[in-house]
């Protein structure tokens, strides 16, 4: 019985020392960068508020401003992306994070995102007009 307690204390130890090893990401929205519209500016960082209050409606609301004021800053997509996740709009939140990423290509913390990771992105020859892979044309 000791030894089944020990083993147990021992497996909890190492569990909680594995999770203490993991990086923790200073923040889970993105702030514009220097130089963006000022309207798209304050409503991105007005959301960046709203999210932290975990008031996703509000965040919702200055993150789309912050996108109809400036459609290519892809931080705002991003901010989006999160926020519509929250409310459970996944698809919808893909679009965002797929707009991030097609706006910031080289922004290692949109491409790195876990998000993104499961976004669904079609192969380029599907998106190519006339391809065909070989199976048009009857059932599987």
């Amino acid at each position: 019985m000791r030894y089944a307690k020990t083993l147990v204390t021992a497996l909890m130890a190492a569990a909680l020392a594995g999770n203490g090893c993991q990086s923790v990401p200073k923040r889970t929205v993105l702030p514009a960068p220097a130089g963006t519209n000022t309207a798209a500016a304050h409503h991105n960082d007005e959301g960046i508020h709203a999210y932290d209050q975990g008031q996703w409606d509000a965040a919702k609301q200055h993150f789309a401003e912050a996108i109809t004021a400036a459609p290519d800053l892809a931080e705002a997509h991003y901010n989006m992306g999160k926020t519509l996740y929250r409310l459970g709009a996944t698809k919808e939140g893909d679009a965002h994070f797929i707009s991030a990423a097609n706006l910031a290509p080289g922004n290692k913390v949109i491409w790195d995102s876990p998000p993104l990771k499961n976004v669904h992105v079609p192969s380029k020859e599907a998106t190519i007009p006339g391809f065909s892979d070989g199976h048009a044309g009857h059932s599987h």
